[in-house]
């Protein structure tokens, strides 16, 4: 065989190697892009079906969220008519009843009551839950809100012959901690009132507080037949019972310590119980909650609720002058206006209160009366004796009462057009001010709007007494037109109506110039977010919940605000000579 065929034929064989070398390669390619492609196929379907169980969970939580929302007014607004049209017939609004049908009415007020806790219990536990219901976050004193829970719980525990004690067992200062203070004056609450329902009369619920540099902690104690170790951790648990008759017994609805421990998850805090009989402390049982110092809650709940202007009412409310000399004072009240729409000017003096009151078109001025260089009592004398601002109305904002006076002087109530004594509740502060810049005379008139003509019914009979005038509308389009014909006083307003919603009403009312200011009160089975809350304030603006709170709760809430509103200002007098 020559080199010539030797060297073709080595060629050969080193192209079939080659060939099989790529044909192997080939194949190996074609098997990895198989499996790749195998693999994306498989990854797409995963994230297709993550998509749908995502998209699917959406829908579950839309539905969620409507069904709550249906449960909140289907229920809460009818539970409302029921529980008012009791009280009233319990009070005897509609007339004298015998013994055996005040009995009856008894049972009847009880049970309604009791079904009354157990859906608001339920609604709350389930918002808490589903993160509908964030934690607004400030620094607290735990001192104080023990001190503020022991004195809500006095009146029920003088009723049950069960003594409170409250032991501070570290300094003051050392109790502060990050923490929602609603939320933890609930869960305060709630430990004391069943360590009270649990509590043999002529037995004592010692309440410990104490804190360290991490934490801080509180205990309540009772003696009464405690907890068996088996149950120290279920009674957490919703709707558990230490015993099945406890439920029909004490009353509750085994919801309270559940709901206490959602709250405590919230602020990465744990809570739980002991027997008192373990540790040698005698009979009873003990219900620990500990709380971090500093919060390590979700930012989003941390988050303090920002007010942005496309979400207040349009300005024009008024410009208010805020005279203080406490610019912490200042700051807070400063915000509650603006919230409300009023445009403020901030003194620190009663120098600049006077000029700022004669360079602007002031509608009020907010006066504190102790202040350093020319006080109150000087910047009032000032402010009514010159032609440019003697009409302005005046509220003072004092520690001292309405009756008092510089010394030497005349009554300073007989000048200024309001008065609000410090400390002071923002609804009354708004309310006042609200009166001095939209006075009126004769009966207080009230709109309800309000779509369930039985609750509507019981809220106009808890008026027949009073000197109110109380128009009802049951749609949207009604309201609009009685707010057009006569300006009310005050808005009661549900929020599920048959045209519209009251987010829409409120929105049109804001568009009024004799209505941006309506005081407002909403009474809704729907609970109300910040978010919400910020959306439906018109001038003063409270949020009460049907069901949580009763009409004659409404009745009295509203009697406060007209009062207020409708007082006919004293005639000005020359006090000054």
């Amino acid at each position: 065989m020559s080199l010539a065929t030797l060297y073709t034929l080595g060629s050969i064989g080193s192209c079939v190697l080659i060939c099989v070398f790529l044909g192997v390669t080939l194949l190996r390619a074609k098997r990895e892009i198989n499996r790749l492609r195998s693999e994306l196929q498989e990854a797409s379907e995963q994230q297709r079906s993550k998509d749908s169980l995502l998209t699917q969970r959406s829908e579950l939580d839309t539905i969620k969220d409507e069904f709550i929302s249906t449960v909140s007014h289907e229920l809460r607004t009818p539970l409302t008519s029921i529980r008012g049209a009791l009280g009233l017939l319990s009070a005897g609004m509609m007339g004298e009843v015998d013994a055996k049908a005040q009995n009856l009415l008894r049972i009847a007020v009880t049970n309604t009551d009791r079904l009354i806790r157990l859906i608001n219990d339920i609604l709350d536990l389930e918002r808490m839950e589903s993160g509908r219901a964030p934690l607004h976050v400030r620094r607290c004193s735990l001192r104080d809100l023990v001190q503020q829970s022991v004195e809500t719980m006095t009146p029920m525990a003088q009723t049950a012959q069960v003594e409170l004690t409250l032991a501070l067992l570290s300094p003051p200062e050392g109790m502060y901690f990050d923490g929602d203070p609603d939320r933890i004056l609930q869960i305060l609450t709630n430990l004391l009132s069943n360590a009270i329902k649990f509590s043999p009369a002529q037995s004592i619920v010692t309440i410990q507080v104490e804190a360290d540099l991490d934490s801080v902690l509180v205990r309540v104690a009772d003696q009464g037949r405690g907890i068996p170790l088996e149950k120290l951790d279920t009674i957490f648990d919703r709707f558990q019972q230490v015993e099945a008759s406890d439920a029909r017994q004490k009353g509750g609805t085994g919801l309270g310590l559940a709901i206490c421990r959602t709250i405590v998850l919230q602020h990465n805090g744990s809570i739980w119980a002991e027997s008192n009989e373990s540790h040698q402390r005698g009979p009873g049982a003990t219900l620990l909650v500990s709380l971090p110092r500093t919060s390590r809650a979700q930012d989003g709940a941390a988050t303090p609720r920002q007010i942005t202007t496309s979400s207040l009412p349009p300005s024009g409310d008024g410009m208010i002058i805020l005279c203080d000399d406490d610019a912490h004072i200042r700051a807070i009240v400063g915000e509650h206006l603006s919230q409300q729409g009023y445009s403020v000017l901030e003194a620190d003096c009663g120098e600049k209160a006077i000029e700022l009151a004669a360079a602007n078109d002031v509608s009020a001025i907010l006066l504190d009366l102790n202040m350093p260089g020319m006080s109150g009592w000087e910047t009032l004398q000032r402010l009514k004796h010159s032609p440019a601002t003697a009409n302005v109305p005046v509220v003072i904002l004092s520690v001292l009462s309405s009756g008092s006076s510089p010394a030497g002087g005349h009554k300073v109530s007989a000048a200024a057009q309001g008065w609000v004594q410090k400390p002071f509740n923002e609804h009354i502060l708004l309310a006042e001010l609200s009166r001095v810049l939209h006075t009126g005379e004769g009966p207080a008139h009230v709109l309800l709007v309000e779509d369930d003509l039985d609750l509507a019914a019981v809220v106009i009979a808890g008026f027949e007494e009073a000197n109110v005038r109380v128009d009802h509308a049951s749609t949207r389009q009604q309201a609009m037109e009685h707010c057009q014909l006569s300006r009310p006083d005050l808005l009661i307003l549900d929020l599920h109506l048959p045209d519209g919603s009251g987010f829409s009403l409120v929105d049109w009312l804001r568009q009024q110039p004799e209505l941006r200011s309506l005081p407002l009160v909403v009474y809704s089975g729907q609970e109300v977010s910040e978010g919400e809350m910020s959306q439906l304030r018109l001038g003063p603006t409270q949020f009460l919940t049907k069901a949580k709170i009763q009409p004659k709760e409404v009745e009295q809430l509203v009697l406060s605000i007209v009062q207020r509103l409708r007082v006919p200002d004293e005639t000005l007098r020359e006090v000054f000579d």
